[in-house]
């Protein structure tokens, strides 16, 4: 199947993001907040699901996510590489 979706990662400002309601998130993203602000990473597999059943309408792409990550009541978001996301777990 060549239309599976990409993990993407972003970050967020925890400030500036008031209007965020964090427990009513859909299952295709991972949320969590540390120094910097939110962490967000798409969750391909769900989100794959989701545009089958037509509850995700985005373009699988990080413009398109970061849209649709502001339209959620993010702010400040910026598309960061996965592996800087994921750079303080390596070592756990």
């Amino acid at each position: 199947m060549s239309n599976l979706s990409k993990i993407y990662c972003f970050r967020a400002s925890y400030e500036a993001s008031i209007d965020l309601d964090i427990n009513n998130l859909p299952d295709w993203l991972s949320v969590a907040i540390n120094w910097q602000g939110y962490r967000i990473s798409t969750l391909p597999w769900i989100a794959n699901v989701a545009r089958l059943l037509g509850n995700l309408n985005i373009e699988d792409h990080p413009t398109s996510w970061k849209s649709y990550l502001e339209s959620l009541g993010f702010r400040n978001v910026t598309p960061i590489s996965c592996e800087d996301f994921h750079e303080d777990t390596l070592y756990c």
